[in-house]
């Protein structure tokens, strides 16, 4: 018949219920104690007593932490002695040393497991600063760090560096362990590594259970009372940390991962430290302190291996390395072995794969899942340098939502950052990425998916810029739609995904060429918006070779037709009309009248510019009588302004305020879409009054264009309504305001690399000369 229970062993059921109730519950007492809640269980409603060598040394540890005044317990260790005896259990009161209930001491040991540092480290000051902080302070719980980074970006460097520079602070020596999480080697069981330290530690292992949990408590009461450094280098996930940490706030933990660890910083109260690329200088410093004189010498040189390491200090160690064994070679000729993006791992490539970037990324790509491995793979297809989620998506035939799920885990593995909702990849890790994509058979349709979300969702947001123009049809259906859903949201998107759209141009495969041109096109509306002349220009000679390769005339004729366009803009007016007179051309041969009238509108505004006024007069009004004849009021309004301007430049004034004034009309007259025309029409409107004397009215003019502009985004004709504002000043003798005007019409068109801002300068300086004269 089973003993009832004594009092004592009540009243240590009780108070360790109460305890468990100010831990929050048994999984509570468990994370905090890594003691098993069954084991918590099992005490606090009394069907066990605590193993008095153990389970209980580690549980008395935390209950020691709680006010008696929750617990009802003064004296915990005099309660379990009592409890015992009435359950028949021989205690003995151990001596009051750091291994008290454990297993014999072999002997005295203080273990020193640290591996050799490094000898130059010349960077993070900051993080070594925040280590300090964080790992020496005191209190009562365990100062835990975690330091987190992108392979090869030098976590554990940091974490030995920062161990070696304390050592001597922790009289009972350093427990180190790779933990190997992310390498070519199998992930360190927690029970080997506690085995290991156990006996480290001088405990005889032989007399202890041998389960996790056990060596576990073990550990922490061997810990009690000793200042330990805990370092654990290269963790794979909590569960292979949880079982090797202490539990006395007089051992510090260390922890290096290429996972964030967020249990441990839920759980333990962590500290996670983000190791940032190394700066240029800190980059240059590094090579400096390797290397020697020689980078003094190749100052250029060193910038650029930095440049092509891209900051990464494993790259830039291993660069060190064959530079310290080619002693003959020059700095220069390393940078040459480096520039080809296609064989730059293979020249940071070695014998030992621990030691180069391929390999250090290699052990992080093998640890994913099937699902975010083929969306790394995917990165490694696109072209561009940042992303969202829906052009992945596109690229792996996914859902956004399963697309930024399978970025974020990429992001937690620190092989990709997230900046702002938008995503990148380091471009070593980026070039691993594409040395893997590249055998995969379903790169091609992978990227004509990418071509196809680009090119539809361009061309919807060229709908919100201008509604009225004509646009190709698509007879597809994109995969995942449009990121946006009005104006402001569209003009957005193209600035943030032009250079993306350009580098798909740049891919030049016969089987995108349809879509290489049709993207050029959509994106024509905003290159003029904005004035991005340089990829204007580049996306359309990218796209005409493919057009022309597809004998598509009318896919030549719209592409000759825009690049003309952009080289007018560029001031390459010869370039241009060649251009516009194969387009039309071409246009004419398939029967595309509206195409063949829009070039010859075209062919005007460089007329007008070689001051061939009366040509351009008489090709502007054939093209106004197509538009007229057909409906075409919005090409109308824009012709109007153009026979307006060659008016205004042949001294017409009464006609050219006539035709400006109907262009704003019929401007208004077409509604929406048309916002940066009646910026552009007010802007001619407004020299035409001033040239005719009316000041007041001018400046209106000029007013009403910065408010257009500004509505529609086209900075180009705000600085020229500022212009005009300080031409008007000028003309009234404010000569103070009329500088401040040209300096701000400059400034913006500096901004957005206009060429007409050297234009403007020089006709400022000559008004300045006038003045001062």
């Amino acid at each position: 018949m089973p003993r009832s229970p004594g009092p004592n062993q009540l009243r240590l059921r009780d108070g360790l219920a109460r305890a468990v109730g100010v831990l929050g519950g048994v999984r509570a007492a468990e994370a905090a104690s890594g003691i098993g809640k069954s084991t918590w269980d099992d005490a606090q409603k009394g069907r066990v007593l605590p193993n008095m060598t153990t389970t209980w040394p580690v549980m008395r540890l935390l209950l020691m932490k709680i006010s008696p005044a929750a617990t009802g317990v003064r004296d915990w260790d005099q309660l379990y002695e009592a409890a015992c005896g009435e359950a028949g259990v021989r205690t003995r009161r151990a001596r009051p040393t750091a291994l008290s209930g454990l297993p014999p001491k072999r002997s005295v040991a203080v273990p020193q497991l640290l591996p050799p540092g490094v000898s130059e480290f010349t960077a993070r000051r900051a993080e070594l600063v925040l280590l300090d902080e964080l790992l020496l302070r005191k209190g009562n719980f365990v100062p835990m760090a975690v330091v987190t980074g992108e392979p090869g970006i030098g976590k554990t460097t940091l974490a030995v560096t920062w161990s070696w520079r304390h050592v001597d602070g922790f009289a009972d020596g350093v427990l180190y362990r790779d933990l190997r999480g992310w390498g070519p080697d199998e992930p360190a069981l927690p029970e080997e590594v506690l085995t290991n330290w156990l006996d480290q530690l001088g405990l005889d292992t032989s007399t202890m259970p041998d389960d996790v949990v056990s060596r576990s408590a073990a550990l922490r009461s061997a810990l009690a009372r000793r200042r330990v450094l805990i370092v654990l280098d290269n963790a794979r996930d909590e569960e292979q940390v949880r079982p090797l940490l202490p539990g006395t706030p007089l051992c510090p933990v260390l922890i290096t991962s290429r996972n964030t660890l967020p249990g441990l910083v839920i759980h333990h109260d962590a500290t996670v430290i983000g190791l940032d690329l190394l700066s240029d200088e800190e980059s240059v410093c590094l090579l400096r302190a390797l290397v020697g004189p020689r980078v003094e010498q190749e100052t250029a040189a060193a910038e650029r291996l930095v440049d092509l390491c891209g900051r990464l200090p494993l790259a830039l160690r291993v660069v060190a390395a064959n530079a310290r064994t080619r002693a003959e070679a020059s700095l220069a000729a390393l940078v040459g072995e480096l520039v080809d993006e296609h064989d730059r791992l293979e020249e940071l490539d070695g014998p030992d794969p621990r030691s180069t970037p391929r390999g250090a990324f290699s052990w992080s790509y093998r640890q994913l899942s099937a699902d975010v491995a083929a969306v790394f793979r995917a990165v490694g297809l696109f072209p561009g340098r940042t992303f969202d989620a829906n052009v992945i998506a596109a690229l792996g035939g996914l859902s956004p939502r399963a697309a930024v799920r399978h970025l974020r885990t990429l992001v937690r593995l620190h092989l990709a950052r997230e900046v702002a909702g938008r995503f990148e990849m380091h471009d070593l890790i980026r070039l691993y990425a594409e040395e893997l994509a590249r055998g995969d058979q379903n790169t091609r349709n992978a990227r004509q998916r990418a071509f196809d979300y680009f090119v539809h969702t361009a061309r919807r947001a060229d709908e919100f810029l201008e509604p009225q123009r004509y646009r190709i049809p698509l007879p597809e259906t994109p995969l995942v739609p449009a990121p946006f859903n009005d104006y402001n949201g569209a003009l957005a998107w193209f600035y943030t995904e032009t250079a993306n759209a350009v580098a798909l141009c740049r891919l030049d495969d016969p089987s995108f060429d349809t879509a290489r041109w049709r993207l050029a096109c959509f994106f024509r509306g905003f290159f003029f918006l904005t004035k991005r002349i340089h990829e204007w220009i580049e996306s359309h000679e990218l796209a005409l070779p493919g057009a022309i390769r597809l004998a598509d005339r009318g896919a030549e004729a719209v592409t000759r037709s825009y690049l003309g366009v952009a080289l007018h803009e560029r001031g390459d007016d010869d370039a241009a009309l060649v251009q516009y007179e194969i387009a039309n051309r071409l246009f004419h041969e398939i029967g595309d009248e509206h195409g063949a009238t829009n070039t010859l509108v075209q062919q005007a505004v460089v007329h007008r510019n070689r001051r061939e006024f009366d040509k351009a007069l008489r090709l502007a009004s054939e093209a106004l009588d197509f538009y007229l004849r057909v409906g075409l009021i919005r090409n109308a309004a824009i012709t109007i302004r153009t026979i307006g301007w060659i008016e205004l430049d042949t001294g017409r004034l009464a006609e050219a305020e006539q035709h400006l004034t109907e262009s704003l009309a019929l401007c208004r007259q077409s509604g929406q879409g048309m916002t940066m025309d009646i910026a552009r029409a007010h802007n001619a409107l407004g020299w035409v009054l001033l040239r005719l004397g009316r000041y007041d009215e001018a400046e209106r003019s000029h007013l009403a264009a910065i408010e257009a502009g500004k509505n529609c985004g086209s900075r180009f004709e705000e600085a020229l309504a500022l212009d005009g504002l300080g031409r008007v000043a000028r003309a009234t003798g404010d000569h103070a305001a009329s500088a401040a005007f040209f300096q701000d019409a400059v400034d913006l068109l500096e901004e957005i690399g206009s060429p007409l801002a050297n234009e403007l300068r020089a006709d400022h300086a000559v008004f300045r000369e006038g003045d001062d004269g």
